[in-house]
């Protein structure tokens, strides 16, 4: 079942005590559009010329979604060939929305962007995204619900699980733009 509700975008989870259904999108996203590249309020710079998701991307979005019901949102953040770092894959759509300097700055320090949005109610984890050679090919952005008393920490190892289990299917940044179907080999 998936996580967002096209048409109503209603958040739903499996554990009702994890959000609100009067949660929308918006307000899921509201506080996070820094760490995708946006600023709150508005659309954000993107790249007109880059408007449908990496297929490989997607892919590995989707299944990471599937496996990790926890995790509300889910952007991969990447250079195409011809282009600026920029979201190739989500779950909310912003498909070719332009990184900001802190995407940048996770990419090139590989330290996490650890932060709560403006109502305290969603945790993100920015993290370097890798190849399976340890490769740096972009950024991940993991959210999660939270509230008070839940342990960060260990929101953080689980956006790290997420993130390694998408490099052990990840050969090589070129992989993210190709078909969906890589070999895994």
């Amino acid at each position: 079942m998936p996580k967002l509700v096209v048409g109503v975008s209603l958040l739903q989870s499996q554990e009702s005590h994890e959000t609100s259904h009067s949660d929308t999108l918006c307000d899921v996203l509201d506080g996070f559009w820094p760490c995708f590249g946006l600023r709150s309020g508005d659309q954000g710079a993107g790249d007109p010329t880059y408007t449908k998701p990496a297929p490989y991307a997607q892919k590995l979005v989707d299944e990471a979604l599937a496996k990790h019901p926890e995790v509300i949102l889910l952007a991969i953040h990447a250079t195409p060939p011809g282009h600026k770092n920029l979201i190739v894959a989500s779950n909310f759509g912003r498909i070719g929305k332009i990184g900001d300097e802190d995407d940048l700055r996770c990419i090139r320090t590989g330290k996490s962007n650890l932060e709560l949005n403006s109502t305290g109610r969603h945790f993100e984890d920015e993290l370097v995204l890798l190849d399976r050679s340890g490769k740096t090919v972009g950024a991940l952005g993991v959210v999660f619900n939270y509230k008070p008393g839940d342990d960060k920490a260990v929101l953080a190892r689980k956006a790290e699980k997420v993130r390694d289990e998408m490099k052990a299917k990840l050969p090589s940044e070129g992989a993210l733009f190709g078909p969906a179907e890589v070999a895994q080999n």
